[in-house]
C-alpha cells in the first residue's frame, strides 16, 4: 500500500534527522558489462537509477552515464539501475536490473553494481514496500536484515540449484511480504511454478529479461520453447518483443 510506503519514508527521515550529523560523501557508480547476448541484440542501453538519498528520500535519474550519488553512511541502503531501450519500446522494469547494497559494495569512493547485487537491492525495496499489519512486522525493517548472511545463502547449496544459478526464478515480492509478516525462512527461496510454452514461426535469436538466462537460437522451421509463470515476462529478438505468461502471449514486431 502506498500509505505504508510513505509511512516508512517518514519514519526513516525522522530517524535520520534525530541522529548526530553523519559523515556523507558522493559515490561514483561502477557498472559491469552487459551480457554479450543482450548487447548483440539490443546495443547499449539507457539507465534508470533508483536510490535513497542522504535524507531518506527515494530518488530517480535517467540517462546514459550514471550520476554520483550521495548516500547516508549510517544505513544499509539499496541502489537499482534498470536498463532500458526506448527506441525498442523496452521500458524500465521490462529487463532485470543491476544493483548494489551500501555499504557492502563500496570500493573507496565507488559503489560497484552487479547483476546479482540487484536481487539484494530489489528484495530490500520489496521489504520496505510490504504491508505491516502487526507490531512484530513493524519491527522487521530492511536495514536491520542480515544482508551478509543472506548473500552467503544465495551462493550456497542450501537453496535450489536453479535459483542459485538464476535468482530471478524466485518470487521475491512474495518472499519479502512473508519475511516482514513472520520472519525470514530460507525454505521460501524456491522457484516459481513454470509451464512450457511453444510458439511457432519465431525464428532468430531470443534473449530473456534475466541476465542469467541463456539465449535461444530458433531455426525457421523450429519452435520458440519457453518456461512461463503467472507473472508476464519479456523476451526480445532483433526485430520483435514478446510478452508471455501461462495465460498467453503478445507479440510486437519492430
Amino acid at each position: 500500500m502506498k500509505t505504508k510506503f510513505f509511512t516508512f519514508l517518514f519514519v526513516l527521515f525522522a530517524f535520520l534527522l534525530s541522529c548526530e550529523s553523519p559523515v556523507r560523501s558522493s559515490y561514483s557508480l561502477v557498472f559491469p558489462e552487459l551480457p554479450g547476448h543482450w548487447e548483440e541484440v539490443l546495443g547499449k542501453p539507457c539507465w534508470r537509477v533508483e536510490w535513497i538519498n542522504e535524507n531518506g528520500v527515494w530518488q530517480e535519474w535517467e540517462g546514459e552515464l550514471a550520476p554520483e550519488l550521495s548516500l547516508n553512511r549510517e544505513w544499509a541502503t539499496p541502489v537499482l539501475a534498470w536498463p532500458f531501450w526506448p527506441e525498442r519500446g523496452l521500458l524500465p522494469g521490462m529487463m532485470r536490473p543491476l544493483g548494489a547494497l551500501f555499504p557492502w559494495d563500496v570500493s573507496k569512493e565507488t559503489l560497484v553494481l552487479s547483476w546479482k547485487g540487484a536481487v539484494d537491492a530489489y528484495f530490500w525495496k520489496e521489504m520496505a514496500l510490504s504491508e505491516r499489519p502487526t507490531d512484530a512486522s513493524e519491527a522487521r525493517l530492511p536495514w536491520y536484515f542480515d544482508w551478509p548472511r543472506f548473500r552467503e545463502l544465495l551462493e550456497s547449496d542450501n537453496i535450489p540449484e536453479a535459483v542459485c544459478n538464476n535468482p530471478w526464478l524466485a518470487d521475491w515480492k512474495s518472499i519479502a511480504q512473508r519475511t516482514v509478516s513472520s520472519g525470514f525462512d530460507r525454505r521460501r527461496i524456491v522457484s516459481k511454478t513454470f509451464s512450457e510454452l511453444e510458439i511457432p514461426g519465431l525464428s532468430g535469436r531470443w534473449i530473456g529479461s534475466s541476465p542469467f538466462t541463456a539465449f535461444f537460437n530458433v531455426s525457421d522451421e523450429g519452435f520458440l520453447q519457453l518456461m512461463v509463470a503467472g507473472e508476464p515476462d519479456t523476451w526480445v529478438s532483433a526485430g520483435a518483443v514478446l510478452k508471455c505468461s501461462d495465460s498467453g502471449w503478445v507479440y510486437r514486431e519492430q
